[in-house]
């Protein structure tokens, strides 16, 4: 069991304060909200600004330091996650006041018109360089709204960018060291502010987060084991339960018939029709969501009879990219940079995935060509200098955890042996709750191995 360091008091008087009030409206009584300036452009310290609203859940008995928290998203508001989710945060609120904050460019739309930057390029699925030049053309044309809104915000939205801003709501506390719980995107946010601020870490504990320490490449065949991992769960559950149209089915067979034949003929939704790529896409986010099994199986199997309805059950069609979201993922490195690159990594796909190849590729060919060079690519983290880590991952993400826990000595990754997103933030587990809220309390760190039954029973 490893133990970390004791918390550190503030050292510095320098930083701006912050004067809390209550929240407002639809937001918790138990949470106080200020508000903390900091550069558009961090480079640019004295140049133009914007305001960020910051949340706190004070600790409920003698508080021990601060818990700083993301939600994800990118971009996800975190004062009104915090504010929904407050009642898993009670046990850590025993010792810990649990800040957080909406971010810059986020979904709350204090930096951002919504109206503009709710929606940017479609989903696309070019197989040819024709078609890869019309997507171009496509995806400059629907992010162009949201970036001429604001420019100058628009290009400083990478995570390094908000790791600064971490820091600063991290000084205004007058904390010397904060410890940090990130859920999904977050952790990008809080790999960033490790290889930039090591030394002001007391903890870092991430749930059900993406890898931003290896190649892309790599991070993408991780993200296709995981994926493959979760459909293996699902077509298990599928062989022996009461619940799955597709039971005495040979349910992956099927599946990849209705892809392949939605290749060759797009298959009719209502008004809609689908190729198998759309199809993937749909079904990712079903794998996901155990609760959704049961409709997946029933949209497979009526997919298998020209019926593809199931998938979109609402006729909305395959929604459009957050332009505001997608400038983050462009900036963090979550792209491809030619045509060429776009078809190296379908065909690697194709080789990993089965049954899900090109989802990944179809997501993330829409920051061409509008975006600039990654400004905070992945990157390996600054080992020796950073306490052991604590990371959360459900079967299809627990490789992607790992690959940052893996490269801090001492760190620990608890596998949720399941599917299900977020097990902290969105499940309230109270096996992850337990193992997270001891570590940031603490320090203490399960044991190398340790599993998370599937919960509820």
């Amino acid at each position: 069991m490893v133990m970390l360091g004791a918390h550190v008091p503030a050292a510095s008087a320098a930083a701006p304060s912050l004067t809390w009030s209550a929240c407002g409206e639809k937001i918790s009584a138990e949470l106080q909200c200020a508000k903390l300036t900091v550069p558009v452009d961090w480079s640019k310290p004295d140049g133009k600004t914007i305001t960020l609203t910051v949340g706190r859940a004070p600790a409920t008995g003698a508080a021990a330091g601060t818990v700083l928290f993301s939600p994800g998203g990118p971009g996800g508001a975190g004062v009104q996650a915090l504010s929904r989710a407050l009642p898993h945060f009670a046990g850590l609120r025993t010792r810990m006041n649990v800040v957080t904050w909406n971010p810059r460019g986020g979904v709350s739309g204090e930096h951002l018109p919504l109206e503009s930057c709710a929606a940017g390029p479609a989903f696309a699925t070019p197989d040819s360089r024709r078609e890869y030049d019309q997507v171009l053309k496509a995806n400059a044309a629907g992010v162009a709204p949201c970036r001429d809104a604001v420019p100058d915000l628009f290009a400083h939205l990478d995570s390094a960018s908000q790791a600064r801003d971490m820091d600063a709501v991290r000084a205004a506390l007058g904390e010397d060291k904060i410890s940090f719980l990130g859920n999904s995107y977050g952790g990008v946010l809080g790999a960033s502010y490790a290889r930039l601020f090591p030394q002001r870490l007391r903890a870092m504990a991430l749930d059900s987060v993406p890898d931003h320490v290896d190649p892309f490449a790599k991070s993408e065949r991780l993200q296709y084991e995981g994926l493959e991992a979760g459909f293996r769960r699902f077509v298990r559950w599928c062989a022996g339960s009461s619940d799955c149209a597709l039971r005495d089915a040979d349910v992956e067979k099927t599946w990849q018939a209705v892809v392949r034949r939605a290749e060759r003929r797009p298959l009719a939704a209502g008004t809609r029709r689908y190729d198998g790529d759309d199809l993937k896409s749909l079904a990712y986010t079903m794998v996901s969501d155990k609760a959704r099994w049961p409709k997946l199986g029933e949209a497979i199997a009526s997919a298998a009879k020209g019926d593809a309805s199931g998938f979109d059950p609402q006729g909305r069609g395959m929604p459009p990219r957050v332009t505001a979201m997608l400038a983050v993922n462009c900036a963090d490195g979550f792209r491809y940079d030619a045509y060429r690159a776009y078809r190296a990594a379908v065909r690697r796909s194709a080789a990993i995935s089965p049954n899900f190849s090109g989802v990944r590729e179809n997501a993330w060919l829409a920051c061409s060509p509008w975006a600039p060079k990654a400004s905070n690519p992945p990157a390996p983290l600054p080992a020796g200098k950073l306490p052991p880590l604590l990371g959360v991952g459900p079967v299809y993400e627990y490789p992607s955890v790992r690959a940052i826990t893996d490269q801090v000595p001492g760190s620990a990754t608890i596998k949720y042996d399941d599917v299900g997103h977020g097990r902290y933030l969105n499940a309230g587990d109270p096996c992850v709750i337990a193992h997270v809220d001891r570590y940031l309390i603490d320090g203490r760190l399960p044991a190398p191995g340790t599993t998370c039954p599937s919960w509820p029973a």
